[in-house]
């Protein structure tokens, strides 16, 4: 079973690469993503608006088939795509075929691109970079 986290990042990954979440017919792709290491506010808006049991079942990400209700149920799991290692959902048993959402990206995948990524703790990343420049130096 997919959890919360992993479809909040697989959404969010999606997001990087331009791909929208259609929520009751109408498209929106929630602006910043990130702010101070974690998803911004309308990310997390967004995210409440189709994690309701109303809207759940009427959304999707672009060019996909499976709901947010759907990827939320015990059927289904998160994993790398084996074309882009995007992540894609994959059903837990069975054979459902699906598709993965860069099946409509022009030149995709492009490794000369960097890959979609987590929020970043810019104050723990630099924090981290003074450690290894410490320890260096010894």
């Amino acid at each position: 079973m997919a959890s919360e986290t992993q479809v909040k990042k697989y959404l969010a990954d999606w997001f990087q690469l331009g791909k929208r979440l259609v929520i009751d017919h109408k498209a929106k792709l929630p602006s910043p993503l990130f702010e101070g290491g974690r998803y911004s506010e309308a990310f997390e808006t967004c995210w409440r608006s189709v994690s309701c049991p109303q809207l759940s079942h009427k959304s999707y990400l672009e060019g996909t088939e499976l709901t947010v209700a759907e990827l939320l149920d015990d059927g289904w799991d998160i994993a790398p795509c084996a074309r882009c290692a995007m992540p894609i959902p994959l059903p837990i048993a069975g054979s459902r075929g699906s598709v993965c959402p860069c099946h409509d990206l022009p030149n995709w995948p492009n490794t000369n691109l960097p890959k979609p990524r987590a929020a970043v703790n810019t104050q723990a990343s630099l924090r981290e970079i003074c450690r290894r420049l410490v320890s260096s130096e010894d």
